[in-house]
Protein backbone atom coordinates (compact mmCIF):
# COMPACT_ATOMS: atom_id res chain seq x y z
CA UNK A 1 0.00 0.00 0.00
CA UNK A 2 1.69 3.30 -0.96
CA UNK A 3 1.99 5.84 1.78
CA UNK A 4 0.40 9.80 1.58
CA UNK A 5 4.32 10.51 1.29
CA UNK A 6 5.11 8.77 -1.69
CA UNK A 7 1.71 10.06 -3.62
CA UNK A 8 3.16 13.74 -2.07
CA UNK A 9 6.85 13.39 -3.56
CA UNK A 10 5.16 11.71 -6.83
CA UNK A 11 3.25 14.94 -7.38
CA UNK A 12 5.64 17.29 -6.10
CA UNK A 13 8.52 15.60 -8.74
CA UNK A 14 5.61 15.90 -11.60
CA UNK A 15 4.47 19.49 -10.93
CA UNK A 16 8.39 20.82 -10.51
CA UNK A 17 9.63 18.86 -13.14
CA UNK A 18 6.80 19.65 -15.92
CA UNK A 19 7.18 23.30 -14.96
CA UNK A 20 10.61 23.68 -15.11
CA UNK A 21 10.83 21.37 -18.47
CA UNK A 22 8.24 23.11 -19.87
CA UNK A 23 10.01 26.93 -19.70
CA UNK A 24 13.34 24.90 -20.45
CA UNK A 25 12.14 23.71 -23.55
CA UNK A 26 10.53 26.67 -24.60
CA UNK A 27 13.07 29.03 -23.79
CA UNK A 28 15.64 27.20 -25.40
CA UNK A 29 13.33 26.38 -28.25
CA UNK A 30 12.93 30.21 -28.87
CA UNK A 31 17.02 30.97 -28.66
CA UNK A 32 17.73 27.86 -30.97
CA UNK A 33 14.67 29.29 -33.63
CA UNK A 34 16.93 33.16 -33.12
CA UNK A 35 20.42 31.63 -33.90
CA UNK A 36 18.91 29.79 -36.58
CA UNK A 37 17.44 32.56 -38.11
CA UNK A 38 20.26 34.90 -37.92
CA UNK A 39 22.77 32.48 -37.99
CA UNK A 40 23.41 31.02 -42.32
CA UNK A 41 22.27 27.21 -42.39
CA UNK A 42 26.03 27.22 -44.29
CA UNK A 43 27.92 27.80 -41.42
CA UNK A 44 25.78 25.57 -39.10
CA UNK A 45 26.95 22.95 -41.23
CA UNK A 46 30.63 23.83 -41.84
CA UNK A 47 30.66 24.40 -38.22
CA UNK A 48 29.57 20.94 -37.40
CA UNK A 49 31.30 19.11 -40.49
CA UNK A 50 34.39 16.72 -40.63
CA UNK A 51 36.59 15.69 -37.47
CA UNK A 52 36.13 19.11 -36.36
CA UNK A 53 32.27 19.04 -36.24
CA UNK A 54 32.63 16.47 -33.35
CA UNK A 55 35.26 18.54 -30.82
CA UNK A 56 32.87 21.68 -31.58
CA UNK A 57 29.55 19.51 -30.89
CA UNK A 58 31.29 17.86 -27.67
CA UNK A 59 32.68 21.70 -26.47
CA UNK A 60 28.73 22.81 -26.97
CA UNK A 61 27.55 19.87 -24.89
CA UNK A 62 30.07 20.13 -22.52
CA UNK A 63 28.81 23.80 -21.62
CA UNK A 64 25.36 23.64 -21.91
CA UNK A 65 24.00 22.77 -18.14
CA UNK A 66 21.41 20.78 -19.88
CA UNK A 67 19.45 17.53 -18.51
CA UNK A 68 18.42 14.63 -20.85
CA UNK A 69 15.22 16.01 -21.33
CA UNK A 70 16.05 19.96 -22.36
CA UNK A 71 19.30 18.96 -24.77
CA UNK A 72 16.17 17.74 -26.96
CA UNK A 73 15.57 21.43 -28.32
CA UNK A 74 18.77 22.26 -29.35
CA UNK A 75 19.77 18.50 -30.92
CA UNK A 76 16.20 19.69 -33.28
CA UNK A 77 17.53 22.76 -33.98
CA UNK A 78 21.04 21.23 -35.13
CA UNK A 79 19.11 18.84 -37.55
CA UNK A 80 16.96 21.53 -38.90
CA UNK A 81 20.24 23.39 -39.41
CA UNK A 82 21.01 19.94 -41.99
CA UNK A 83 24.31 19.59 -39.57
CA UNK A 84 26.06 16.74 -39.92
CA UNK A 85 23.97 13.68 -38.31
CA UNK A 86 27.33 12.57 -36.09
CA UNK A 87 28.55 15.37 -34.61
CA UNK A 88 25.04 16.26 -33.75
CA UNK A 89 24.30 12.95 -32.00
CA UNK A 90 27.88 13.27 -30.09
CA UNK A 91 25.90 16.47 -28.56
CA UNK A 92 23.14 14.19 -27.48
CA UNK A 93 25.71 12.40 -25.53
CA UNK A 94 27.49 14.65 -24.47
CA UNK A 95 25.81 17.77 -23.24
CA UNK A 96 23.25 16.06 -20.42
CA UNK A 97 26.60 14.20 -18.93
CA UNK A 98 29.10 16.70 -19.40
CA UNK A 99 29.83 20.56 -17.71
CA UNK A 100 31.70 22.38 -15.28
CA UNK A 101 29.44 22.12 -12.28
CA UNK A 102 29.27 17.62 -12.69
CA UNK A 103 33.16 17.81 -13.28
CA UNK A 104 33.74 19.92 -9.33
CA UNK A 105 31.04 17.71 -8.16
CA UNK A 106 32.27 14.73 -9.70
CA UNK A 107 36.35 15.42 -8.55
CA UNK A 108 35.31 16.94 -4.97
CA UNK A 109 32.92 13.60 -4.43
CA UNK A 110 35.24 11.09 -5.63
CA UNK A 111 38.55 12.33 -6.76
CA UNK A 112 40.63 13.08 -9.80
CA UNK A 113 40.96 9.54 -11.13
CA UNK A 114 37.13 8.75 -10.79
CA UNK A 115 36.52 12.45 -12.79
CA UNK A 116 39.02 11.60 -15.40
CA UNK A 117 37.56 8.25 -16.31
CA UNK A 118 34.16 9.63 -16.12
CA UNK A 119 35.00 12.61 -18.45
CA UNK A 120 37.11 10.54 -20.86
CA UNK A 121 34.31 7.74 -21.08
CA UNK A 122 31.74 10.38 -21.97
CA UNK A 123 33.96 11.96 -24.57
CA UNK A 124 34.92 8.51 -26.37
CA UNK A 125 31.85 7.28 -26.47
CA UNK A 126 29.84 10.20 -27.67
CA UNK A 127 32.06 10.13 -30.31
CA UNK A 128 32.06 6.40 -30.82
CA UNK A 129 28.46 6.58 -31.13
CA UNK A 130 27.95 9.23 -33.54
CA UNK A 131 30.64 8.21 -35.82
CA UNK A 132 29.23 4.55 -35.83
CA UNK A 133 25.41 6.06 -36.12
CA UNK A 134 26.67 8.22 -38.92
CA UNK A 135 28.64 5.40 -40.53
CA UNK A 136 25.67 2.93 -40.83
CA UNK A 137 23.14 5.71 -41.85
CA UNK A 138 20.69 5.92 -38.92
CA UNK A 139 20.30 9.40 -40.12
CA UNK A 140 17.86 7.88 -42.35
CA UNK A 141 15.23 7.18 -39.55
CA UNK A 142 15.02 10.55 -38.29
CA UNK A 143 10.98 11.15 -38.68
CA UNK A 144 10.50 13.47 -41.64
CA UNK A 145 8.01 15.51 -40.44
CA UNK A 146 10.88 17.47 -38.36
CA UNK A 147 12.15 18.86 -41.53
CA UNK A 148 8.64 19.99 -42.54
CA UNK A 149 8.98 23.77 -43.22
CA UNK A 150 5.76 25.81 -41.42
CA UNK A 151 5.66 29.15 -43.85
CA UNK A 152 5.68 32.32 -41.49
CA UNK A 153 3.68 35.43 -42.39
CA UNK A 154 6.32 37.31 -41.53
CA UNK A 155 8.17 36.20 -44.81
CA UNK A 156 8.24 38.86 -47.54
CA UNK A 157 5.71 37.01 -50.55
CA UNK A 158 7.82 38.89 -52.78
CA UNK A 159 11.18 37.56 -52.00
CA UNK A 160 9.48 33.63 -51.63
CA UNK A 161 10.68 32.12 -54.62
CA UNK A 162 14.31 33.24 -54.12
CA UNK A 163 14.90 32.63 -50.46
CA UNK A 164 15.66 29.67 -48.21
CA UNK A 165 13.49 28.15 -45.75
CA UNK A 166 14.25 28.44 -42.01
CA UNK A 167 13.99 26.12 -39.12
CA UNK A 168 11.14 28.87 -37.94
CA UNK A 169 9.56 28.77 -41.75
CA UNK A 170 11.14 32.28 -42.39
CA UNK A 171 12.59 33.28 -45.57
CA UNK A 172 16.78 33.45 -45.31
CA UNK A 173 18.22 35.73 -47.65
CA UNK A 174 21.59 35.14 -47.76
CA UNK A 175 22.13 38.26 -49.11
CA UNK A 176 19.74 40.85 -47.74
CA UNK A 177 20.06 41.74 -43.54
CA UNK A 178 17.38 40.52 -41.87
CA UNK A 179 15.34 42.64 -40.14
CA UNK A 180 15.54 42.85 -36.11
CA UNK A 181 11.54 43.74 -36.06
CA UNK A 182 8.86 42.74 -33.24
CA UNK A 183 7.01 40.78 -36.01
CA UNK A 184 10.22 38.58 -36.90
CA UNK A 185 10.54 38.38 -32.86
CA UNK A 186 7.06 37.10 -32.43
CA UNK A 187 7.40 34.81 -35.02
CA UNK A 188 10.12 33.01 -33.71
CA UNK A 189 8.58 33.34 -30.47
CA UNK A 190 5.42 31.36 -32.51
CA UNK A 191 7.76 28.91 -33.91
CA UNK A 192 9.17 28.14 -30.26
CA UNK A 193 5.56 27.54 -29.04
CA UNK A 194 4.49 25.25 -32.22
CA UNK A 195 7.79 23.08 -30.90
CA UNK A 196 6.76 22.96 -27.37
CA UNK A 197 3.08 22.22 -28.46
CA UNK A 198 4.21 19.61 -30.61
CA UNK A 199 6.47 17.49 -27.62
CA UNK A 200 4.20 18.59 -24.67
CA UNK A 201 1.87 15.55 -24.43
CA UNK A 202 5.28 13.19 -24.67
CA UNK A 203 6.92 15.37 -22.23
CA UNK A 204 3.61 15.04 -19.89
CA UNK A 205 3.51 11.22 -19.97
CA UNK A 206 7.35 11.43 -19.73
CA UNK A 207 7.14 13.21 -16.52
CA UNK A 208 4.49 11.39 -14.75
CA UNK A 209 6.53 7.85 -15.47
CA UNK A 210 9.37 9.57 -13.91
CA UNK A 211 7.22 11.16 -10.68
CA UNK A 212 5.76 7.42 -10.31
CA UNK A 213 9.36 6.13 -10.69
CA UNK A 214 10.84 9.36 -8.59
CA UNK A 215 7.70 8.52 -5.61
CA UNK A 216 7.29 4.57 -5.38
CA UNK A 217 10.57 3.49 -6.25
CA UNK A 218 12.52 3.18 -2.57
CA UNK A 219 15.82 4.10 -2.66
CA UNK A 220 16.65 1.47 -0.68
CA UNK A 221 16.62 -0.97 -3.67
CA UNK A 222 19.62 0.37 -4.74
CA UNK A 223 21.71 -0.79 -1.47
CA UNK A 224 20.18 -4.12 -1.60
CA UNK A 225 21.32 -4.49 -4.72
CA UNK A 226 24.94 -4.61 -3.32
CA UNK A 227 24.66 -8.34 -2.99
CA UNK A 228 24.32 -9.06 -6.75
CA UNK A 229 27.57 -10.99 -8.15
CA UNK A 230 29.44 -7.75 -10.04
CA UNK A 231 29.18 -8.87 -13.90
CA UNK A 232 25.45 -8.78 -13.20
CA UNK A 233 25.26 -6.06 -11.11
CA UNK A 234 27.04 -3.11 -13.41
CA UNK A 235 24.31 -4.21 -16.41
CA UNK A 236 21.44 -4.41 -14.27
CA UNK A 237 22.62 -1.24 -12.88
CA UNK A 238 22.84 0.58 -16.18
CA UNK A 239 19.44 -0.81 -17.02
CA UNK A 240 18.04 0.80 -13.90
CA UNK A 241 19.77 3.74 -14.49
CA UNK A 242 18.04 3.97 -18.22
CA UNK A 243 14.71 4.00 -16.39
CA UNK A 244 14.84 6.74 -14.34
CA UNK A 245 15.36 11.04 -14.13
CA UNK A 246 17.81 12.07 -13.02
CA UNK A 247 20.26 14.66 -13.47
CA UNK A 248 24.07 13.94 -13.43
CA UNK A 249 24.55 17.23 -10.52
CA UNK A 250 21.83 15.58 -8.65
CA UNK A 251 22.76 11.87 -9.01
CA UNK A 252 26.47 12.29 -7.63
CA UNK A 253 25.00 13.14 -4.12
CA UNK A 254 22.98 9.87 -4.52
CA UNK A 255 26.02 7.74 -5.61
CA UNK A 256 28.15 9.28 -3.16
CA UNK A 257 25.58 7.22 -0.20
CA UNK A 258 25.18 4.52 -2.41
CA UNK A 259 29.07 3.99 -1.92
CA UNK A 260 28.66 4.49 1.80
CA UNK A 261 26.06 1.82 2.02
CA UNK A 262 27.91 -0.89 0.10
CA UNK A 263 27.42 -0.40 -3.43
CA UNK A 264 30.59 -1.01 -5.32
CA UNK A 265 32.00 2.46 -7.52
CA UNK A 266 31.75 0.69 -10.83
CA UNK A 267 28.20 -0.11 -10.47
CA UNK A 268 27.12 3.60 -9.18
CA UNK A 269 29.13 5.28 -12.28
CA UNK A 270 26.96 3.12 -14.26
CA UNK A 271 23.46 4.08 -12.65
CA UNK A 272 25.01 7.59 -12.51
CA UNK A 273 25.83 7.39 -17.06
CA UNK A 274 22.91 5.43 -17.82
CA UNK A 275 20.32 8.00 -15.48
CA UNK A 276 21.37 10.58 -16.59
CA UNK A 277 22.86 10.18 -20.77
CA UNK A 278 18.95 8.36 -21.33
CA UNK A 279 16.11 8.61 -19.51
CA UNK A 280 11.78 6.63 -19.51
CA UNK A 281 10.70 10.47 -20.37
CA UNK A 282 13.56 11.64 -22.59
CA UNK A 283 12.52 8.16 -25.16
CA UNK A 284 9.14 8.61 -25.25
CA UNK A 285 9.70 12.01 -26.20
CA UNK A 286 12.92 11.23 -28.71
CA UNK A 287 10.09 8.76 -30.09
CA UNK A 288 8.11 11.81 -31.07
CA UNK A 289 11.49 12.66 -33.53
CA UNK A 290 13.37 9.10 -34.08
CA UNK A 291 12.00 5.77 -35.77
CA UNK A 292 12.48 2.88 -33.41
CA UNK A 293 15.96 1.67 -35.02
CA UNK A 294 17.53 5.08 -34.05
CA UNK A 295 15.83 5.03 -30.91
CA UNK A 296 16.68 1.52 -29.84
CA UNK A 297 20.66 2.43 -30.97
CA UNK A 298 20.66 5.20 -29.09
CA UNK A 299 19.59 3.59 -25.65
CA UNK A 300 22.04 0.64 -26.41
CA UNK A 301 24.77 3.30 -27.02
CA UNK A 302 24.09 4.69 -23.41
CA UNK A 303 23.59 1.47 -21.67
CA UNK A 304 26.79 -0.22 -23.23
CA UNK A 305 28.70 3.55 -22.87
CA UNK A 306 26.96 3.49 -18.58
CA UNK A 307 28.59 -0.47 -18.66
CA UNK A 308 32.24 -0.05 -20.56
CA UNK A 309 32.83 2.52 -17.55
CA UNK A 310 31.40 1.23 -14.48
CA UNK A 311 33.44 -2.13 -15.29
CA UNK A 312 36.86 -0.20 -16.20
CA UNK A 313 36.43 1.98 -12.94
CA UNK A 314 36.37 -1.89 -11.29
CA UNK A 315 39.08 -2.60 -12.80
CA UNK A 316 40.88 0.13 -12.29
CA UNK A 317 40.26 -0.24 -8.22
CA UNK A 318 41.17 -3.97 -8.32
CA UNK A 319 44.78 -2.77 -10.36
Amino acid sequence: MFTYQQWQNALEFFVTTFAELTLLFLVISFIVSVVNYYLPMAKVRQLLSGNRGYTVAISLGAVTPFCSCSTLPMMVGLLKARAAFGPVMAFLFTSPLLNPFIIALLWATFGVSITLFYAFFAVAMAILSGMLMQHFGFERFIRDELFTPTPSKSCDSANESSCQTTSSGCCDTPSAKKPQTIAHIAALSKDAFKQLTMMLPYMAIGVAVGAVLHGFVPSELFSKLADVHLLLLIPLCALIGTFLYVRASTMIPIAASLVAKGLSLGAVMSLTIAGAGASLPEMIMLKKLFHWPLLLAFIGLVFTTACITGVSIELLNLS
